[in-house]
């Protein structure tokens, strides 16, 4: 059985009902390329978003959404139209519960 993969939060946005966080894996075994994540996180669950292409410092593209960043705040927008307003956390602290759902979506 292989050791827990462990991750730090290298961004985290938050808006009130969920999380999108760009997180790190910490595991030395892994290939310099797939140690980075993107993941929104709600109440019960954590959808990976795969980045499509570079994008720009202001705006990102992901499969499922579009990231679109200015300054300390940002908008998360579906293709069905809504739209999560965003706050950067400086501390990047998850959430408790979002942190528990995180442990287990990498592990």
């Amino acid at each position: 059985m292989s050791a827990p993969v462990s991750f730090s939060v290298l961004l985290l946005l938050d808006a009130p009902h969920g999380s999108l966080a760009e997180i790190e894996l910490t595991r030395a075994d892994l290939p310099v390329g797939t140690r980075s994540h993107w993941l929104w996180i709600e109440e019960r669950t954590v959808t990976e978003l795969q980045a499509i292409g570079t994008g720009t410092p202001s705006r990102k593209a992901f499969d499922r959404a579009v990231l679109a960043l200015d300054g300390e705040r940002a908008e998360l927008i579906w293709p069905s139209g809504l739209c999560d307003a965003l706050k950067v956390d400086p501390g990047r602290m998850l959430r408790p519960e979002f942190l528990r759902l995180v442990h287990q979506h990498v592990n």
